[in-house]
């Protein structure tokens, strides 16, 4: 609240300023939200794209290199020398031992031919048998208490095949992670069941790869199988664990949100296989922090060339009103006789300084009627002054007559100078505007016993006011134009015919509602309505003393007080006063009770 207080006190000039600069700081802002959202969902959808089309050709690659590892498996179970050794017996094969250094001697041709294997060796099923061969020996590789138990572990490559695939450190403890591939050996002769395992243990650089570490923030990929096992990750401690979002992992690609990183997937071809890659949100923004801190510092350069050119422009614009405002301050010293040239101006500030212009030349009319005016008042109060020696004269002389009528016996004149006697004190009150209702009651009975006299007594009073409310204090004379009105309209005109006042009083909170009801002859609703618009627009046709009273009574207690006029119960017009119960004016000065 204080603040705008602070801000209503400024110039024009500063306001244009102020408000002028925040909506071009809001405005800025907003096209730099726009620009930055767009630009960063233009750059977050690109790092998206690429980061599926680099997925998918992974898993392609991928997909062509179990593909080579699968056909040097066949080609090795499909060969004579393996066919021979897995069909031969040590207890009845003579040949046994050569059989078995001919496959070694192939084997050994297999490992200098694929470059990345570290063994490849074939188990007999019957008797558990093998022949063994690879660059690091049986207890370097620890096949003998190793390959049972990685091939029950191990994951089969496609639903329902026999041949299984496992990932990790389990032979070679001190070196990355390698794949195994366990593939059954049957005979080409006959259909049965399995004769033995090949076990072909390799250096696979893409497993290396997702065993590899990453800092912390960056992309990583994982290798899982249909069932969202991990097969092959940098966190060599969730090898094996399920993850979360298995259930998603659906059909042969996609892509969605999950615990603040982006999840893409591919299918690696017909294989049982998903390659994964999970890209944290700071990763994938991180492409868009440059180009959003360019589209900052061009923002803030652009607001504020814009600000500094409005300053100059304003400076330029505001310079007639800046001359008008100067010469409103010498006014405001006392200066009424400076004027505006408007020379080198153009025109809406040529109009504006001829207002001020001609403001000035009709103060200085105004100024010389309010002189004579005021000479004009001092006159009447003077004059006012003066009256009021008059009425003592008029008093002394009606008592004058009314002793003369006792002293003659004649009781009506005694009656009627007495009465007129005491409507004339009461109506001047010593001065006083506003005088007890208790007075004003006494005024109305003063003037009904004239009018009595005067037209031989058609009019009877009655009055419902508590005694408790004679002390509400009412405008002096208000009541009697009203009751004179009800009689010289209502009551008058029928002749041959008497009628009745009454006065009542209600109270609704702090507001005095006083109601004069005559038993006239009435007034129609158009009539009504007329006569209560016509006491709002002071009509010059209208009432002098009821339009009098009522302006007396908005001068003193204000526009929401006054009268208005109903039609009555009885036939006649109801007129209804309202004004304040805890405010009275004195003298002319509203005060608090």
């Amino acid at each position: 609240m204080e603040r705008e207080k602070r801000v209503d006190t400024w110039s024009l000039k500063r306001k244009m300023v102020f408000f002028f600069s925040w909506l071009l700081i809001a405005a800025s802002a907003v096209i730099l939200i726009s620009s930055t959202f767009s630009a960063v969902s233009r750059i977050t959808a690109q790092s998206k794209g690429m980061a599926r089309e680099e997925l998918k050709m992974l898993a392609s690659n991928y997909e062509d290199t179990l593909n080579q590892y699968q056909n040097v498996a066949v080609a090795i179970v499909i060969d004579d020398k393996m066919q021979d050794y897995i069909k031969s017996s040590q207890t009845v094969d003579e040949n046994y031992e050569q059989k078995a250094n001919t496959l070694y001697d192939f084997l050994l041709n297999m490992i200098n031919v694929q470059g990345n294997m570290n063994f490849a060796a074939a188990v007999k099923e019957d008797s558990g048998d093998y022949v063994y061969k690879g660059n690091s020996s049986v207890t370097d590789s620890r096949f003998d208490e190793v390959y049972r138990k990685d091939y029950e572990v191990g994951i089969r490559i496609k639903p329902g095949s026999a041949v299984k695939m496992s990932f990790g450190d389990n032979y070679f403890r001190d070196k990355d992670c390698t794949l195994t591939l366990y593939h059954p050996i049957y005979s080409t002769s006959e259909i049965g069941k399995p004769l033995g395992m090949l076990v072909l243990n390799l250096n696979d650089s893409f497993v290396e790869e997702l065993c590899r570490e990453v800092a912390d923030g960056q992309s990583r990929r994982i290798l899982v199988d249909q069932e969202g096992v991990r097969l092959a990750s940098a966190d060599k401690e969730t090898i094996g664990d399920r993850v979360s979002y298995a259930r998603k992992l659906e059909g042969n690609s996609g892509s969605f949100w999950k615990s603040g990183n982006l999840v893409n997937y591919q299918k690696i071809g017909k294989w049982g296989f998903y390659l994964v890659n999970e890209i944290p949100l700071t990763e994938l923004y991180r492409n868009s922090a440059a180009v959003v801190l360019l589209l900052v510092l061009i923002v803030l350069v652009v607001t504020f060339f814009a600000v500094l050119i409005f300053r100059k422009m304003l400076d330029y614009l505001y310079e007639p009103v800046n001359r008008v405002v100067k010469v409103m301050d010498d006014v405001v010293n006392g200066q009424l006789d400076v004027r505006i040239d408007d020379r080198r101006m153009d025109v809406d500030s040529r109009k504006l300084v001829e207002g001020f212009n001609t403001m000035m030349d009709e103060i200085d009319r105004l100024m010389e009627q309010i002189k004579t005016e005021q000479h004009q008042i001092e006159q009447i109060r003077f004059d006012a002054l003066q009256s009021q020696i008059k009425p003592h004269f008029l008093y002394n002389t009606l008592e004058c007559i009314h002793w003369q009528a006792v002293a003659d016996g004649n009781e009506e004149i005694s009656t009627m100078v007495k009465a007129m006697a005491k409507y004339y004190r009461i109506c001047l009150s010593q001065g006083k505007e506003i005088i007890p209702l208790q007075q004003e009651l006494e005024h109305i009975r003063s003037y009904l016993v004239i009018q009595n006299m005067r037209y031989d007594n058609i009019i009877s009073l009655e009055i419902h006011i508590p005694e408790k409310y004679y002390g509400v204090e009412i405008p002096r004379l208000t009541l009697q134009p009203l009751v004179e009105n009800a009689i010289y309209h209502g009551i008058r005109v029928r002749e041959g015919k008497k009628g009745t006042v009454i006065l009542n009083i209600r109270e609704e909170g702090n507001e005095i509602y006083l109601r004069i009801e005559d038993s006239g002859c009435g007034m129609h609703q158009e009539e009504i309505d007329e006569m209560n618009q016509s006491i709002s627009e002071y009509r010059e046709n209208f009432g002098y003393g009821v339009r009098n009273v009522n302006k007396r009574i908005e001068l003193l207690f204000g526009r929401q007080y006054g009268i208005r006029f109903y039609q009555g119960k009885q036939g006649g017009v109801i007129v209804e006063i309202h004004i304040p119960k805890e405010k009275t004016a004195k003298n002319g000065e509203e005060e608090d009770v």
